[in-house]
């Protein structure tokens, strides 16, 4: 009951205040609400889950169907609850996908975000500011109790100056390598007295792009849990996929989208006409390239004028072939 009526209070507090600067106030009250602070964190289980024995997508409770976000908002959203689903079922290993220059207002307007725009790539700068949003949204989800990873040591005093700025309940701990998260002490932000270096802070391990290298380094701190924040490579099987937002998913086709949020289905979608996504086939396993080459042609291939495939097929195209808007 109390669980419920801290849920109804977030909800009632949201609608109330809609804007940006209201995503710290909601990522601190979800993860409370959840149980989501490391020192919360339930034993790990004697025995793991697999891949082999993980329950399909579908098969836990009623959010099988994954709803598809249409604003930042919903992403940032739909981000904490899906850590916070994969956490309860016992999964200490996740990855987390979303466009690389996915931005929400954290640290200054985000301008215009046009997602899936390959003939509009987004600037450096863009691409950063989407990087430390997408570490401050997870640090947020464990109210700073836990070690960001980032790129390298001018990434680090970046992201200090810009997270310095907000106030999360411990500041989290910013380090330049994956040797520094599991040592614990040092580093900056959080490596000092009185931050969050030691504790909480090295139960959870968030890694920002991890390199294929990088991927096979990470492990899961001893009660803790590791995520992989846009990993450059193919996450090993171990890491469940928690919350996958994929833009362009096969490299032969411009436009669609690839989704899924935990512990959701697979969803494969394309804009329309009017822009709006739509969901043209679900999965309970991630759809391989030649799964999804065949969606995209079945959606081409649609000429029925009362289907929704129609609108959705003017936003996809096979690399190389003419624009028919142009």
């Amino acid at each position: 009951r109390t669980h419920h009526r801290a849920r109804e209070g977030l909800a009632h507090h949201l609608a109330a205040r809609e804007g940006r600067h209201m995503l710290a106030t909601y990522f601190l009250l979800s993860a409370s609400a959840f149980g989501l602070a490391p020192s919360r964190l339930p034993p790990r289980a004697a025995s793991t889950t697999t891949r082999a024995t993980r329950p399909r997508c579908g098969a836990v409770g009623s959010a099988s169907q994954s709803v598809l976000p249409t604003a930042p908002k919903d992403v940032a959203e739909g981000l904490s609850v899906a850590i916070s689903a994969a956490l309860a079922v016992g999964e200490r290993q996740l990855h987390i996908t979303l466009p690389p220059n996915m931005r929400f207002g954290i640290f200054g307007d985000p301008g215009k975000v046009t997602i899936g725009s390959p003939d509009s790539p987004p600037t450096v700068a863009e691409l950063q500011r989407a990087e430390f949003e997408l570490a401050y949204l997870v640090a947020e989800t464990f109210r700073g109790e836990c070690t960001l990873v980032l790129e390298s040591q001018a990434a680090v005093k970046a992201a200090e100056r810009e997270f310095a700025r907000k106030g999360l309940p411990t500041r989290p701990r910013l380090v330049s390598s994956l040797s520094k998260a599991y040592k614990g002490g040092g580093g900056g932000f959080g490596g000092a007295a009185g931050g969050a270096a030691g504790g909480d802070a090295g139960r959870v391990v968030a890694v920002l792009r991890p390199s294929a290298a990088q991927l096979k380094k990470a492990v899961c701190p001893e009660g803790g849990a590791v995520l992989l924040l846009n990993p450059q490579a193919p996450p090993p099987a171990r890491f469940a996929p928690t919350y996958v937002l994929l833009d362009n998913p096969h490299p032969d086709w411009q436009g669609g989208l690839l989704f899924r949020a935990f512990p959701g289905d697979w969803a494969l979608a394309a804009a329309g006409f009017g822009g709006a996504l739509t969901v043209h086939g679900r999965a309970a396993e991630r759809p391989s390239l030649p799964d999804i080459d065949r969606g995209f042609q079945a959606v081409r291939d649609d000429n029925n004028p009362f289907s929704r495939a129609v609108g959705a097929a003017a936003a996809l195209r096979r690399r190389g072939e003419p624009d028919e808007a142009e």
